[in-house]
């Protein structure tokens, strides 16, 4: 089921050599071959697909995703962004032991710039934004990162964003206000979502006016879906 299996069977047999055993997080995942490539699906598919949509406008490096209908479910696809040459280490993985927990945000940006991996901070402070836009309760030290040779082990660059499936989760809408379920993360840190912008040096430099129309697009998308998610315009 974790796996869109449709299978009802209690004594199934799993494959312990699946992807998908060892795909991380809450959302049901799988992984489909098409034309040669590797493409994850993902449950999650309304906060990825806007994550995506922001992301673009805002001209951020991420992982684009698509929806698509997979045994009658709606899903998020992307492109796998690693290779056969390369693999995806952790934040988690280059703090680990290597920092004090209290000044990890700057740390980890040294580390990056002594591997010579352009501009941390900025690709950092994108992402952060994204989590404020979209109320992503789950950045944690996992989902986010640095791609690197894994035979030279010469570090290439950051990771493109990806995993913002854990969003948006509002207890309540009016037109005069927006009651949040949660807090944001911030490396170690769990904090108001507001605190986390107190890390970004220049927050003019995001111009926010691109995102104008984004919800009617939105709706629009998720309305072509309507018949198969059953979501109520409520």
């Amino acid at each position: 089921d974790a796996t869109f299996s449709n299978s009802t069977e209690t004594n199934t047999k799993i494959s312990l050599i699946s992807p998908n055993n060892t795909t991380d997080g809450r959302l049901k995942k799988t992984w489909i071959i098409e034309d040669g490539k590797r493409y994850p699906l993902k449950g999650g598919y309304k906060n990825e697909v806007l994550a995506s949509m922001i992301s673009s406008r805002l001209g951020f490096n991420h992982v684009t995703h698509t929806l698509e209908v997979i045994k009658d479910k709606v899903v998020s696809k992307c492109e796998c962004f690693i290779n056969e040459n390369t693999e995806l280490i952790s934040a988690y993985q280059i703090l680990y032991n290597n920092c004090d927990k209290d000044d990890a945000y700057e740390t980890y940006i040294s580390l990056l710039e002594k591997h010579e991996i352009k501009d941390p901070r900025s690709s950092l402070e994108d992402m952060f934004i994204l989590d404020y836009i979209m109320l992503n309760e789950d950045r944690h030290l996992n989902n986010f990162g640095i791609i690197r040779d894994f035979k030279t082990l010469n570090w290439i660059s950051t990771a493109q964003i990806f995993d913002t499936g854990e969003s948006l989760n509002i207890i309540d809408y009016s037109d005069e206000e927006v009651i949040i379920n949660g807090d944001g993360r911030f490396f170690y840190n769990i904090s108001n979502f507001d605190n986390i912008l107190d890390n970004i040096k220049d927050l003019k430099k995001y111009d926010l006016n691109k995102l104008d129309g984004i919800c009617e697009e939105f709706d629009e998308l998720l309305h072509k879906y309507q018949h198969i998610t059953k979501m109520t315009d409520r």
